[in-house]
């Protein structure tokens, strides 16, 4: 039965379907497979609303509403030319700009599309106009989209809280020193680059100009310390988190920069509605699907596999590892957490891990996965933005890969990478 829904699935993915369509076909089969009468079908509604009514879920489309505000007033660009400020003169600094305004986006936009749409396509004009070339900018803002799914708050540590029964302040806080490393890492390749290419440095701002970019950047740098401070510092949930972010956002774009108009809130609220529609309708499909693999006993199966062969901890991360990166190569990683975190998570914790430390693993694979070839969601936009074939971009990416393949195998052998923040506070 497993083996069958699995071709099943893989032929979907052959043709082309969508991969929410490909998750609610496969979910059909094997309904008809175990009942062949259309009144089984009647479960189909029922699944799929009980795999999205879960309060937390609500943080997930006011996250994207808050990043889709700052994009369309005019924050992001605020949080590059801040960054220009302290890198711009530095060898690479455009490429360090690129890594370190996507970073600080990060803690504002859950959504790692949107991310590298938003600083990518502020800053590849001027990586252009700098005489970058455009399969290394490419590479750079893939890398940097994919590897800031790391950062607090991502849509992924949201669900995997909901569907693992995980901390999910503990996942943020989890994340953010893995997200430091991987920050700095980055940085470190830009840098390298700027000198072998010998890129040129960006034009000199100034004293006057930079005070007042410091000044405009502040508010949007403060308004990360107000989300996740509220968070870790117990004033409010994430789900109320994301709330004061939208309000925020919304106020300092509107009132303060006076950048956001009302066509732009207009195609702030479109972008929420079409990126919500599409994670809901993969969480849903996903729900259902996970419910006809659950009747089926593929998860117990799948976990006495594991159990058999994963003798400690290091081999079960090992295999974890594995799967999501294989998994992430061919699909969007949405689908595997939700069907294979429920199963993981006791198996790890069985072995003495913590649930935390498998989260911001997991999500490490994810953010490789997001720039790995030849589904990789943050590979996409970017070639989208620069007009890049991907077989062109892949050679530029092989330096990036390894680094975010270093950092998984990093947050893997040293638990405390992952552990040190959340026990710090009290997770």
């Amino acid at each position: 039965m497993g083996l069958g829904l699995l071709i099943i699935f893989i032929l979907t993915l052959l043709f082309s379907f969508p991969i929410g369509i490909a998750l609610a076909v496969t979910a059909v089969a094997g309904l008809l497979l175990i009942a062949p009468d259309p009144e089984v079908l009647i479960l189909l509604p029922q699944k799929f609303l009980s795999g999205l009514d879960s309060f937390p879920l609500l943080a997930i489309p006011l996250f994207i509403l808050a990043g889709a505000i700052m994009s369309q007033g005019g924050i992001a660009r605020r949080i590059v030319d801040l960054s220009l400020v302290f890198f711009g003169r530095i060898r690479g600094g455009l490429g360090i700009v690129v890594t370190v305004s996507t970073f600080f986006f990060g803690a504002i936009c859950g959504s790692g599309s949107a991310k590298t749409a938003a600083i990518g396509s502020v800053m590849f004009p001027e990586l252009k106009r700098n005489k970058y070339p455009a399969d290394f900018a490419t590479a750079l803002f893939a890398s940097a989209g994919g590897a800031s799914s790391l950062v607090p708050p991502s849509i992924d540590y949201i669900i995997m809280g909901v569907i693992a029964n995980i901390s999910i302040g503990g996942l943020f806080a989890g994340g953010i020193l893995p997200a430091i490393i991987t920050a700095i890492a980055l940085v470190s390749l830009a840098f390298f680059y700027g000198h072998r290419l010998n890129l040129p440095l960006a034009p000199s701002m100034p004293f006057k100009q930079k005070v007042k970019t410091i000044l405009e950047g502040i508010p949007p740098i403060f308004m990360i310390v107000i989300v996740l401070g509220g968070i870790y510092g117990g004033i409010f949930t994430p789900t109320e988190a994301a709330s004061v972010a939208v309000v925020y956002g919304f106020l300092l774009s509107f009132f303060i920069y006076r950048e956001l108009s009302l066509a732009g809130l207009k195609k702030a609220l479109l972008t929420t509605a079409k990126l919500t529609g599409v994670v809901m309708l993969i969480l849903g499909t996903a729900s259902l699907l996970s419910f006809v693999l659950t009747f089926q006993r593929v998860p117990h199966l799948i976990a006495e596999f594991i159990a058999q062969h994963a003798s400690n901890w290091m081999v079960f991360v090992l295999f974890v590892n594995i799967v999501f990166l294989i998994l992430g190569m061919l699909m969007d990683a949405l689908p595997a957490i939700i069907v294979l975190m429920p199963i993981i998570v006791p198996l790890g914790v069985s072995l003495g891990m913590d649930p935390i430390h498998i989260g911001v693993l997991v999500e490490a694979n994810v953010g490789l996965g997001m720039i790995t070839p030849p589904v990789g969601v943050c590979l996409f936009v970017a070639c989208g933005i620069s007009e890049i074939a991907i077989e062109k971009t892949i050679p530029r990416l092989l330096p990036f890969l390894i680094v975010l393949l270093t950092m998984v195998v990093l947050i893997s052998l040293i638990p405390q990478l992952s552990l040190f923040l959340p026990r710090l506070l009290g997770y």
